[in-house]
């Protein structure tokens, strides 16, 4: 027998998602399962609008076989075939002898296919958002640790005014709620397939009700309800409207691109020596330099994010694509991208988790920081005082400047104090207020911890609620 090592394994699975339950919601076997599901949900629905060819005994054998599955059976029809759904009829039908018959009456394969679909995407979503939901909880504990530690803030990658640890890990929790709430809204308005027959006019289930349009329209909708969704397609061809797949990537990406600002952050203030990531006794940074200790799981999460902002591109070609009732050209884009786009995020998230669960504040670096730019940024104050004083703003603020870049020009060798800075006579009205001022830098963050509690109180953690106290990654079928 050929060890693991033998063959090619995908990364996703071998190194990135072994314990995920991904494996399990994505896997044939759960396809299948919901396929035969939906033949139970299918010939259920049919028998209780009428159709009298449907016995009792029939669905409750399809039940008691659901996950009675040959697979060698399978794969034998399949090449004899070449229809993986018909393969799986005929399977399904081999161990339930007296309802083979009525298994897949009036249907067409997108109706397993789609549907299924679906549900599994439906299922992946609810995980991801537990685990979007976790993170957003650890980065909540993160920020109001550190909500009252004083950093210096950056605009253009360059010192600004200061602002708290816990003020920036909000804007980082803010993107991944804002990616959070798109998830969670095409999860929630996701629209099911139902169904719709062979070029979605759904002509077969009329012949089979007897051209009574009213229970053609019941059996959509009750089916529909057996699978627990709130909306269905009106209108189809052959397949559900690509553009849902759409929604889905994008919103995936736009997940996958707010981690990427957030890791990349993470590796800039790392640089600086502000924050450290997680690094285990026995990690090894560089094979060259053993002192090293690199971001290599922000980096991670960058080169993961890298690969799913890509998922909307193939989304949109494969809606592009889609000809006339359908084309089988979206088959195998779906296959690959929609589950591993799913991987990819659990991946992401669960690297993302382990960041925050270990980041670390280096707050000697961070004050030393602080210290040596707070003369600069109290200048913000002594322009506000100059103001009051009647001084023209503009006049203020070039001698500011004059005197600011002067200051920093010393600074390349020698340390300088906000007394240094305004030791010229033009502060002397405001000099005594900036340097008490000076004294905690606190007071040059203005809102920052209130704003963190806001934001925590009103926002965050209401939205993920529901998704700590209950696991909802897989929801069981009820068959």
């Amino acid at each position: 027998m050929a060890a693991p090592q033998d063959n090619w394994e995908s990364v996703r699975k071998s190194r990135y998602c072994r314990n995920s339950p991904l494996l399990d919601i994505l896997s044939e076997k759960n396809k299948i399962i919901i396929w035969r599901t939906l033949w139970i949900w299918l010939a259920e629905a049919e028998k209780e609008l009428g159709l009298t060819q449907i016995s009792e005994d029939q669905i409750a054998e399809m039940k008691r076989n659901v996950a009675n599955i040959d697979w060698a059976f399978v794969e034998q029809e399949e090449r004899r075939l070449k229809h993986d759904v018909m393969a799986h009829n005929h399977a399904f039908g081999k161990v339930c002898p007296n309802a083979a018959g009525v298994i897949h009456l009036g249907a067409t394969s997108c109706f397993v296919q789609d549907n299924a679909d679906l549900i599994i995407q439906r299922q992946s979503l609810d995980h991801v958002l537990r685990k979007v939901a976790i993170n957003l909880d650890r980065m909540a504990t993160f920020a109001t640790a550190n909500k009252s530690v004083v950093t210096v803030g950056r605009t253009h990658y360059q010192t600004a005014s200061l602002v708290t640890v816990g003020k920036r890990a909000c804007i980082w929790a803010q993107e991944l709620l804002m990616a959070f709430e798109q998830l969670k809204t095409v999860r929630d308005t996701m629209r099911f397939r139902g169904i719709k027959g062979a070029t979605g006019t759904q002509d077969s289930f009329l012949t089979l009700f007897a051209g009574d349009h009213d229970k053609v329209k019941q059996l959509d909708e009750a089916v529909m309800k057996k699978a627990n969704f709130q909306r269905k397609f009106a209108i189809s061809g052959q397949t559900y409207s690509r553009q849902q797949d759409v929604h889905l990537a994008n919103a995936l990406a736009t997940m996958a691109a707010a981690v990427k600002k957030i890791c990349l952050d993470i590796r800039v203030l790392q640089s600086f020596g502000e924050l450290q990531e997680p690094f285990e006794e026995d990690q090894i940074g560089s094979s060259a330099m053993p002192y090293k200790k690199n971001p290599m799981k922000s980096e991670r999460c960058c080169g993961m994010a890298r690969v799913l902002m890509q998922m909307p591109q193939t989304a949109l070609s494969t809606l592009a694509d889609q000809g006339l009732e359908r084309t089988l050209d979206d088959s195998v884009c779906r296959r690959i991208t929609i589950s591993e786009g799913f991987l990819d995020a659990d991946a992401l998230l669960t690297t993302l988790q382990n960041i925050f669960e270990g980041l670390t504040v280096q707050t000697e670096r961070v004050k030393q920081i602080v210290d040596e730019e707070l003369p600069f940024l109290a200048m913000e104050k002594a322009l506000m005082f100059l103001s009051e004083e009647g001084v023209h703003r503009q006049e203020a603020h070039a001698k500011i400047r004059e005197t600011a870049l002067a200051a920093k020009e010393m600074q390349r060798t020698k340390v300088i104090s906000i007394i240094d800075i305004l030791s010229d006579p033009y502060f002397e009205k405001v000099r005594e207020r900036v340097v008490a001022l000076a004294a905690d830098p606190l007071n040059f963050t203005g809102r920052c911890q209130q704003q963190v509690d806001d934001f925590l109180t009103q926002e965050l953690q209401p939205a993920i609620q529901e998704f700590m106290v209950h696991n909802t990654s897989h929801v069981k079928l009820d068959v």
